[in-house]
Parts: structure tokens; sequence; C-alpha cells
């Protein structure tokens, strides 16, 4: 597991009343009219956007029902950044300002500053999210009070000579550094248990734990079955379980994804199979740097082995559509390539890249996955395969 800054909290699965609706309204200043924004939900997933609106005057609205309350985010269409809060059936407003605070992976991302009424649990989530910025009080103070050490050591590493290294390490700011910050990541998990265990018995449970960790693994299990059944059966329950015992595990049946070339052509797994004998699944991105560090060696992998049968695809994840194809040109990649236009990535619950499958082309079964798939594990799997 690990933690998430900035991410949204918990989401509510209490049935609504027939007939009821919400309306989500308000005047954001600092965008130009014609701005698209969204409401997208708050998850580890990519899950669909719940609505669009634009900006004309600085105003805009969202209607529509919910069969159960949603945590969401408004924010500018294509970018990251915006403002957190509960979609629930109320009359909600939401005031203020936004504006572009720089870029991510060629991503603009913009911040918000708003005041929110009208929804009685975005209260009670802006009573947890206080709890987690806080958390940032102390993370800052530690970092700036022990500036020195952290600057020594950074230029020691820099020069990789072991003996400014060690001066480093016995510098008194650095170990005071080292100090803090390993009672820093205790009251960070303090905090965050602290929470979800106040919610154990209901679907803020899951919820809150979705919110603060940025991913989960399987060591986590023992977490979601501690919450009641209402928790574990909620919205929120499931696609915690679902990320906890994902598709793609040794053995099991490889999901059935589809990719969109180019000029429109979908292919389905079965397509990208035909004629191989395994298949490398590769998802990936131009911005990170373990993704294409991993690239040299699939291309000796499928030089040695492309004519007995071994296929590769890769599936960019990239938000920038220029960077990807910048990407492409630089690395010249021989084998099929796809942008993610049909939530294969989702499908595979792809949480960080580079995210590897190597599937039997026959059986559709998954031979490994993960860090099995990648390195000398995976020359060591394909040299097994093809002697």
């Amino acid at each position: 597991m690990a933690f998430c800054v900035g991410c949204g909290l918990a989401a509510v699965t209490t049935a609504c009343a027939q007939g009821e609706q919400y309306r989500v309204s308000g005047t954001i200043s600092g965008l130009p009219d014609g701005t698209v924004l969204q409401l997208t939900p708050i998850s580890h997933d990519n899950d669909p956007v719940v609505g669009e609106a634009t900006l004309q005057g600085g105003k805009f609205e969202f209607k529509g029902t919910r069969e159960f309350p949603l945590c969401v985010r408004l924010n500018v269409k294509d970018s990251y950044g915006g403002q957190n809060f509960m979609l629930e059936n109320a009359d909600i407003t939401i005031d203020g300002e936004a504006k572009q605070d720089g870029e991510s992976q060629g991503t603009p991302v913009y911040r918000f500053n708003t005041k929110i009424t009208g929804s009685p649990l975005t209260e009670k989530l802006e009573g947890y999210i206080a709890r987690r910025d806080s958390l940032d009080i102390i993370y800052n103070a530690y970092h700036e009070r022990n500036k020195e050490g952290q600057e020594l050591m950074i230029k020691a590493r820099t020069s990789k000579d072991p003996a400014l290294i060690k001066a480093a390490q016995e510098n008194e700011s650095w170990k005071a550094f080292e100090a803090d910050e390993h009672n820093f990541f205790k009251t960070v998990e303090e905090t965050f248990m602290g929470i979800i265990n106040e919610n154990k018995d209901t679907y803020w449970g899951p919820m809150m734990a979705i919110y603060l960790y940025s991913y989960f693994t399987t060591e986590q299990k023992p977490l979601f079955e501690s919450f009641s059944k209402e928790a574990q059966e909620s919205y929120y329950g499931k696609k915690m379980i679902d990320e906890i015992m994902p598709a793609g595990n040794t053995g099991e049946p490889a999901k059935e994804l589809k990719v969109k070339s180019e000029d429109g052509k979908e292919l389905t797994l079965a397509q990208l199979c035909e004629g191989k004998k395994v298949l490398l699944v590769d998802f990936w991105a131009s911005w990170c740097g373990p993704c294409r560090k991993e690239i040299p060696n699939v291309k000796q992998q499928y030089a040695l082995y492309k004519d007995k049968g071994f296929e590769v695809v890769s599936i960019s994840i990239d938000k920038n559509l220029d960077a990807w194809k910048k990407a492409l040109a630089e690395e010249k990649l021989e084998w099929p390539n796809f942008h993610d236009k049909l939530g294969a990535a989702d499908l595979y619950k792809v949480r960080s890249i580079p995210a590897m499958f190597l599937i039997d082309a026959e059986t559709k079964a998954v031979i490994c996955s993960g860090e099995d798939a990648r390195g000398t594990a995976l020359a060591a799997k394909l040299a097994e395969l093809f002697k």
C-alpha cells in the first residue's frame, strides 16, 4: 500500500429516495468561458466521468440522480487537480476560483480554492481531509528543520564518493532527518488506520482506505476482511477487493482486452494472439523511466524469439498523445503499439507501470506478470518456453 496525496475520500452506498436529484452549481472565476468542467469519480480506477458542464459567465451547473452518494472531483477536462466533494442528491453550491498551476507530464494542473455548501456528507469528508492534510504540516516542518543534512546527502550521493557519503551519514542534521522521517511514517500509518478503524462497520471504511492509499496488494486482504459485511458489499468495498485480488495472476485466464489502432481498427486479445505462441502485453507511458529502461531487454527478447512465436503488444496510458508518438519515434519499437483508448489498463487493474503480462497465446492463460515478466525473469521464462 502506498500513501496517496491529494486524492478524494469516501463515498456512501445508501440508496436514495425515488425521484430525488442532485444539482451542483456555482461560479468559478479565473477560467475562460467555454472551459469544460467534469465530475470525475475519486477512485484507483480510471472510472468514466459522471458529467460535464461548460462555463458561461463563470457559472456552471450539473444535474442528475444518484442511487448512492459518490465521492467526485470537480476538475477541468483533460487536466490534473480539482475540488473533491461528495455528490449526493442535494442542492450543492460550489463557489470560488481556479487557476493553472504548472504542468505534470505535459498535462495542465489546476489549483481550486472554493467553498462548498448544501452537502452534509461533504462536511464529514472535509473533517477527514483536514486530518490527512495535517500530516503535510509535519512533513514540511521536519524537511525544513533538517535541510542542511539533506543537502549534504544529496551532494554526497551525486558525487558517488564513499567517504563523502559516510561523512553525510554521520552528520547530526542527517541523523535527525532520518529519525524524524521514521516517526513521520509511523504517524502517517497511525493516522490512516485510525480513520479506517473508525469506519469498519460502514461504507466509509473501504472509502477511507481507497482515499488514503494509492494502491492495494494482497497484503491488504486481512484489512478488507476486518470490515463488516455491509462495508465489504458496498460499491467501494467491491472495488477494494477487486484490486486486492485482481485479474492477471499466474494461471488465471487473461482478460479479453480490446485495443484500437490509429486507423480505427479494433483488435481483441484473441486476434493479437493469432499465429503466436506467447504474447507479452506491456502497459507503459512515455514519461515512465522504468518503462523505457525495460525496452532494451524486451527488444533483445523479441529479436531472439519473434520468429518462434513470440509477440509483444505495447499499450500506452499516456494522456498526452503527442508525447506517446514522440516516444515511439525515439524508441523505434518493432512490435504492435497502441494508445489505450478502450480501457485495457483498467480491465487489467494497472496501478503502476511498467505492468507486464506474459500470456499463453493458445490457452489465453497468464503465464506470469509483474516483476516475473520483466528483466532477467522474463528472459529466463522465455528461454524455458522456447527451449
